[in-house]
């Protein structure tokens, strides 16, 4: 080790800079020619006159002193040209605080030249300021001016703006997406993707997240603009054909695309080519979005029109399989024209399976999927003489997609989608059986205990024959994750009569995880309540729902569903009671008449009845119609507001006799309870249809055809009220009238 030093330097206690209390040159050794001018207050307070400053050798002192400390009584002489140089401060020492040492001594500086200088002339409080911006920016050890304090000066244009995060730009333009296109908008997806093409040419910054929004998500909704037909000589399909040059071109842009919604045929414009004798115009548009498709290498879904898949070589479905990064795939399978099968319009009886695939029929169907290793949604739904059997073809089917997690299965034969096939389902989230005739509740019974079950969240069952109440126990009790349920059904569940004792230790149906319960028992008489209905509502009563936050029954016969939610004021609008006139009894009618025809009443309440007889195999296709639902409930609440109150109310005078006595407060529900009694149709679905959206429902327009009393988007919301419009500014905001589009989903 080296000798030890020891060091008293003058500093403050709170190691605070010290204080400059008289202005000081630099400290040049024997240089040092000029002494430093002190004032006369310094001068009385010295013991000694102080000579020219010399260099101090270390070893004369066991403190040395700093250079450039020491007071020098000479005084120097007074130049306006001279100007003070920069002083060599101190070294920091380890422990002082970095803010003070940056600060402090620009400050104490200035309160000692101010102190110092106070009774100078003009040109010495010139030579203060100067010296005081010269002391400002002092020499860095690398030689470069450093700056103790930064400069105050304006921001640049887009200065603040371009440090954004990608992120926040993305999200600004979600919620601009979200307030063009939400359900009760006045705007439309054209007017959407001109706003992101009027923000692109803002900015080059602008133009990177626009272009990325615009091309992830491209919406081509509703006819082709008459400009647009002129110029290309083409009747439809002039979008998609600007939109595959202009992908065939940037291929950055191609590689954008994730989501890509075509327009739908016109079918007006698609019987004019026919006539005209220019070929199929259906198989001409696939042509047309199957090029658009190729040219999309990262295309993840194709939303719009559904095209049939009758077994045969169509470009669109061959497009579909080379896109190996797909996510969502619908299909339509139509019957097999031939003698295999038989079309809708023929002969064939309506309880007779189809015939089944061949071998080469369904190597071509299972090699579609075998690139679709991403695939995560999958839907099926087969026309009447429709199948897809042939062996485990569906079996083999769900194996080449490791991915999936959404099924949604419809109109399926029984030799296609059976008990087996159920309990052969890979882990899905959502699972969809509607108007599936293969299946048996002792089927559904053994699918809930299967391992494969466990990560099941949405299941949804219509006019499925589920016909017993254990099975239906044992999905809830055994489906931990499941969160919303559906069960649509013309006829009720049914107890076995030896487990009749069970009924007695409620809650009989449980399930700890579910928050949103459809249920729908079409074929019951008015006013009367099935074994079913009594027993789930019992059990949301006893607590074995507890996390269940909306409900939604439109058959509750006496308001017991209801009665459990939260009470409600008004649950029918004004337009449900003009457009329920004449409909209440066209609906009490049908269902009478389903009841009669029911085949339930031919069953009897044994275990042994686990299915459904064949002859009930064509099912109502909806539910039940929530505007006469929410007419039936209104009434129930009215009621109990006008006969049934929770309130007296006596009224003393003065003297403590009566005046009047009266009941208020009449409502139906439960104070206090965090279910809600639902009657709204979800998005894409309407009131005719139960509410529920179903896997058919996917192949429908969505809102893209202009109803006759509706009218579309022709951006005139975009239009200054108040101001008188020309004809300039019409074209600002101006398009061809379109629909507005709405992506159905059933996950």
């Amino acid at each position: 080790m080296g000798p030890t030093v020891a060091m008293r330097p003058k500093l403050m206690t709170t190691f605070e800079p010290i204080p400059e209390q008289y202005p000081i040159r630099e400290y040049r050794g024997v240089e040092q020619q000029r002494p430093n001018k002190i004032s006369k207050p310094a001068l009385r307070t010295m013991t000694t006159q102080s000579s020219p400053v010399r260099s101090v050798p270390a070893t004369t002192s066991a403190y040395p002193m700093y250079p450039g400390l020491q007071i020098s009584t000479a005084t120097p002489p007074r130049k306006t040209e001279s100007k003070p140089m920069v002083l060599n401060r101190p070294r920091k020492l380890a422990g002082t605080s970095a803010s003070g040492a940056q600060y402090g001594p620009i400050r104490d500086r200035k309160m000692s030249l101010s102190s110092n200088w106070s009774g100078a002339d003009r040109n010495e409080q010139l030579d203060a300021q100067a010296w005081a911006q010269q002391i400002l920016r002092r020499p860095s050890a690398a030689g470069s001016i450093v700056s103790n304090r930064p400069a105050s000066r304006g921001l640049q244009p887009n200065e603040l703006f371009a440090t954004l995060p990608d992120e926040i730009l993305d999200t600004i333009l979600e919620n601009l997406k979200d307030l063009h296109l939400a359900p009760n908008s006045d705007s439309c997806a054209t007017c959407w993707m001109r706003d992101l093409c009027s923000l692109a040419v803002t900015s080059r910054r602008w133009c990177k997240v626009a272009r990325f929004s615009m091309y992830r998500d491209i919406q081509l909704v509703g006819p082709d603009s008459a400009s647009h037909k002129k110029r290309f000589k083409m009747a439809q399909g002039c979008r998609m054909t600007l939109l595959r040059r202009t992908l065939r071109e940037n291929q950055r842009l191609a590689a954008l695309v994730r989501t890509l919604k075509v327009p739908i045929l016109d079918t007006g414009l698609a019987s004019a080519i026919f006539a005209r004798g220019d070929g199929s115009p259906i198989e001409q548009y696939d042509n047309k979005v199957a090029a658009l498709v190729m040219a999309c290498p990262n295309l993840e879904r194709l939303a719009g029109p559904i095209t049939s898949y009758d077994h045969s070589f169509h470009r669109i479905f061959h497009a579909l399989s080379t896109r190996t990064k797909l996510k969502s795939m619908d299909w339509r399978i139509e019957a097999i024209a031939g003698p295999e099968g038989c079309r809708p319009d023929s002969s064939c009886s309506a309880a007779a399976l189809p015939a089944e695939l061949t071998s080469a029929q369904a190597t071509v169907f299972l090699d579609h999927h075998r690139g679709w290793t991403n695939l995560q949604t999958l839907s099926i739904h087969c026309l009447p003489g429709a199948s897809l059997a042939q062996g485990h073809l569906l079996e083999r089917t769900l194996t080449c997609l490791p991915s999936l997690k959404h099924l949604h299965l419809s109109c399926l034969p029984a030799n296609t989608f059976n008990d087996s096939n159920l309990l052969s389902l890979p882990k899905l989230e959502t699972l969809t059986l509607s108007h599936i005739a293969g299946i048996t509740s002792a089927g559904l019974s053994s699918f809930a205990t299967k391992p494969n079950s466990q990560h099941l969240r949405v299941l949804h069952l219509r006019h499925s024959p589920l016909t017993a109440l254990p099975a239906l126990a044992r999905l809830f009790s055994h489906l931990h994750k499941l969160t919303n349920f559906s069960l649509v059904q013309d006829f009720s569940p049914m107890m076995p009569e030896e487990d009749c004792f069970s009924l007695w230790m409620m809650p009989y149906l449980a399930s700890p995880s579910l928050v949103k319960l459809h249920w729908d028992i079409t074929c019951h008489m008015p006013g009367s309540v099935n074994d079913a209905d009594d027993i789930l509502s019992r059990s949301i009563a006893a607590g074995g729902f507890p996390n269940i936050r909306s409900i939604r029954t439109p058959n509750d016969a006496r308001g017991a569903f209801q009665a459990l939610c939260r009470p409600l004021e008004y649950i029918a609008s004004a337009s449900d009671r003009v457009l329920h006139t004449g409909s209440s009894a066209v609906s009490l009618r049908s269902a009478s008449s389903l009841s009669s025809k029911s085949p339930i009443k031919s069953l009897s309440r044994s275990a042994t009845v686990v299915s459904l007889p064949t002859t009930f195999a064509t099912p109502p296709p909806h539910g039940t119609d929530l505007r006469s639902a929410r007419i039936a409930a209104q009434s129930r609440i009215n009621a109990e507001r006008q006969f049934k109150h929770r309130f007296q109310v006596n009224v003393f005078d003065e003297n403590g006799s009566a005046v009047e006595n009266f009941t208020m407060g009449g409502y139906l529900g439960t104070l206090g309870s965090q279910i809600e009694y639902c009657l709204q149709p979800d998005p894409g679905s309407s009131d005719d249809k139960g509410g529920l959206v179903d896997v058919p429902d996917l192949a429908a327009d969505g809102g893209e055809f202009i109803a006759p009393e509706k009218e579309g988007c022709t951006g005139s919301w975009n239009w200054r009220e108040g101001v008188i419009a020309d004809r300039k500014e019409k074209e600002k905001w101006w398009h061809t009238e379109r629909g507005r589009w709405q992506d159905l989903r059933l996950e």
